[in-house]
């Protein structure tokens, strides 16, 4: 079993660092960042916490364009190319394929995160010319991946039952709101009604809470010292993304292709 996701996962990574999209946005992905060197010079204020607030917004805005466009077409580039047929046709197990496409999305996401974060750290560094080092935008960054990793998730379930067109949307939904989670909880609460209250709750908890992977302030302003945050942010990561890859691969095994 795990040789076959393997297989399937680097034949999935294969495919996808071959894609001239995913190049065009990453190299305009590093364009913007090394162009913070420039735009901190521009700028009012302190212009070390500018290029890391800079840098690291345009690699999570870069990170989601990324992980949303190749998520949504793991299977329907299968279908359409009517490959998905033969994969299937072999000893090869629905849920293998789901894990196996996302785990290969994750390691083109894992690389060009990496290349991201690299070039805002070395920015970050020369513009302070022999000042100290910014560890975190590191740690920062890999919040922003672990919270690709698990739009990869959400895209690959709604790519199993829906078009791709509408597997954005729903992605792309997701994101939004959960960011928003904690103040559509905290306002529910504030409401007299019970039902409102209860509800806010159930949204809270069922819906993805993405700002557990988000300290791009912490590092703009000098807060993040530690990478020990990394330690909740990946369990919770794994808890949801194991809830939602089970949910993909049941409704993928009663997806019909005839």
């Amino acid at each position: 079993m795990v040789r076959r996701i393997l297989s399937i996962s680097a034949n999935t990574f294969r495919e996808t660092i071959r894609n001239k999209i995913l190049y065009a946005i990453l190299a305009f992905a590093l364009f913007v960042i090394g162009m913070t060197f420039f735009l901190a010079d521009l700028s009012v204020g302190d212009f070390a916490r500018i290029i890391a607030d800079v840098g690291l917004a345009s690699i999570h805005v870069f990170g989601v364009i990324m992980a949303i466009f190749l998520g949504i077409t793991l299977i329907s580039n299968e279908v359409d190319r009517k490959t998905i047929y033969v994969i299937l046709s072999k000893p090869v197990r629905r849920s293998e394929f789901i894990l196996g496409k996302t785990l290969g999305l994750s390691f083109t996401l894992a690389i060009t995160t990496l290349a991201m974060a690299a070039v805002l750290f070395l920015v970050h560094l020369g513009y302070q010319f022999g000042g100290r080092a910014e560890p975190g935008i590191f740690i920062a960054s890999a919040g922003i991946y672990m919270e690709l990793v698990l739009l990869t998730c959400l895209a690959s379930l709604f790519s199993a039952f829906t078009t791709p067109v509408l597997s954005a949307i729903f992605t792309i939904s997701l994101f939004l709101l959960g960011h928003l989670t904690n103040y559509l909880h905290a306002v529910g609460e504030q409401s007299k009604v019970a039902a409102v209250r209860w509800g806010s709750k159930a949204l809270y908890f069922l819906l993805p809470n993405l700002e557990n992977f988000n300290w791009k302030n912490e590092v703009a302003y000098g807060g993040l010292r530690s990478a020990s945050v990394l330690g909740w942010a990946a369990g919770y990561l794994a808890f949801y993304a194991v809830c939602v890859l089970c949910l993909s691969c049941l409704l993928f095994a009663r997806k019909d292709f005839k």
